[in-house]
């Protein structure tokens, strides 16, 4: 269903689609609404403040769906940048060991086996039980960037009778914050929808127009396939084996989810293997660690990581009263503004320079463009200034940092003018210009990527990264 999920069977999507379109009733799966927890909240971004609705599951904490090791895991994966990765034991996704992904890469096949060998010989595992390797997904679970897509689809599931719950659930983590997203399997848009089963629930794909990247459209799409289809046949599969439910209990939905994401008929095989006697928590748990036909890894990941994205989603959106600031960098200075309440100058210095900390990763997340950032690095100078002697930037590794990064989120322009500031505060600086060389070849211009090269190899003859890539500009 998306990139970093490719191991989703096609074939049983396909089948369930012309299976049980025909078969099943629209209505059938009517919901409830009154049972829906729809909150509103005012969302503060750094140029307008908007009203959006979210869901809020209580169940996810009555019924302790937080507490459990697998969303713990992949909550942590979510934070964590993809430099990263967590070393884990299958199964129960006990965390054993960090590595960073640029060592590891280096690792022989040999090597790597030798790695995991002594993880369960320390930790007294069988080796029967694999060790799993997961990078961080950081870069990819952009949450604060998909909360539009949330509050309208919310609407639209709302407007077509189907548990919203779904609506947040899929589109925390199918593609966040990203519309037009096509998967190496096919499937596009804010709720990844294969083209078929898009086209069968009323939606145009073709070489010209693909409505799966319109939002609202796409919801009205993956909330017809819910209703005609995965929650029908997760009922009708659940009845076969004699396990009551309610349609608003959490692992009916989870349940649910796992037939948008496998198909129905996976599921309904993975039912038919563990021959439930009851429902609950202890049924999803017992999901995770079957397979059958295309229910594999991916699969049984897929309600773990909807779970750890409502919990991580929670965090974000619903600790802070009525309202929720994107810009975690004017959350925290403009409590300082209000205060000024610090015990003591060396308290407010680090307490300032940790606002322009939270800047900096509110730039590098695309929350916020370069103009907003420096106007209130600034404005957080001015409040330093009658403290302590203060300059910014810090150093121009540090800039040239934050601009690489802004090159590999794919955000040239703000990385561009980043570097150019560096360049003003530090022309002396090899790795300023190799920064700014880096920008132009990424924007094409190769005129100007060769000067800057050459300017940094004058600063620094022994920069090996310039040397390599001007060779590669100029080679005939």
């Amino acid at each position: 269903m998306k990139n970093h999920n490719i191991i989703s069977s096609i074939f049983s999507k396909l089948v369930l689609l012309f299976v049980f379109t025909t078969a099943i009733h629209p209505s059938i799966a009517q919901t409830d609404m009154s049972k829906v927890a729809v909150i509103e909240k005012y969302v503060v971004g750094y140029n307008e403040v908007s009203k959006m609705q979210f869901i809020n599951d209580s169940f996810l904490y009555s019924e302790g769906w937080h507490t459990l090791p697998q969303p713990k895991f992949w909550q942590k994966i979510m934070a964590l940048q993809p430099d990263s990765a967590l070393v884990s034991v299958a199964g129960s996704r006990m965390i054993v060991d960090k590595v960073y992904m640029k060592n590891w890469n280096k690792f022989s096949d040999a090597e790597k086996s030798m790695y995991k060998d002594s993880i369960r010989k320390y930790n007294s595992i069988p080796d029967s039980i694999s060790i799993l390797i997961t990078a961080g997904k950081k870069d990819f679970y952009e949450f604060k960037k998909v909360m539009p897509t949330i509050s309208k689809s919310i609407d639209v599931f709302k407007q077509h009778g189907v548990d919203p719950w779904y609506a947040q659930a899929i589109l925390l983590i199918e593609s966040p914050g990203k519309h037009n997203t096509k998967s190496g399997v096919g499937a596009n848009g804010p709720f990844q929808l294969m083209k078929a089963v898009a086209i069968k629930q009323g939606l145009v794909v073709n070489k010209y127009v693909d409505e799966r990247t319109d939002v609202e459209k796409a919801a009205m799409g993956a909330s017809r396939l819910l209703n005609r289809i995965c929650i029908p046949y997760t009922k009708k599969m659940l009845d076969s084996a004699h396990v009551a439910y309610n349609e608003t209990d959490l692992w009916f939905r989870l349940l649910v989810l796992h037939s948008y994401h496998a198909g129905a008929g996976n599921v309904a095989g993975v039912i038919r293997k563990i021959n439930p006697c009851e429902g609950g928590m202890q049924l999803i748990q017992q999901v995770w660690q079957t397979t059958y036909g295309g229910f594999k890894n991916a699969s049984q990941n897929y309600s773990q990581l909807a779970l750890a994205a409502f919990c991580s989603f929670d965090n974000m959106v619903m600790h802070h009263n009525d309202s929720v600031f994107l810009i975690d960098g004017d959350r925290m200075f403009n409590k300082y503004i209000a205060c000024k309440c610090t015990p003591n100058a060396s308290d407010e210095c680090n307490y300032l320079e940790a606002c322009i900390h939270k800047y900096e990763i509110d730039l590098k997340e695309g929350i916020i463009p370069f103009e907003y950032f420096i106007t209130k690095v600034k404005a957080v100078e001015t409040e330093l200034s009658g403290l302590t002697p203060f300059t910014y930037p810090y150093s121009d590794d540090h800039i040239n940092q934050i601009g690489f990064q802004l090159l590999k989120a794919k955000n040239t322009d703000d990385a561009y003018k980043l570097f150019k500031h560096n360049e003003a505060h530090f022309p002396n600086s090899w790795s300023v210009y190799h920064g700014l060389a880096e920008t132009y070849r990424i924007m094409g211009n190769k005129d100007l990527a060769i000067e800057y090269y050459k300017k940094s190899l004058k600063l620094n003859p022994d920069n090996t990264d310039s040397q390599k890539a001007l060779a590669r500009l100029t080679i005939k």
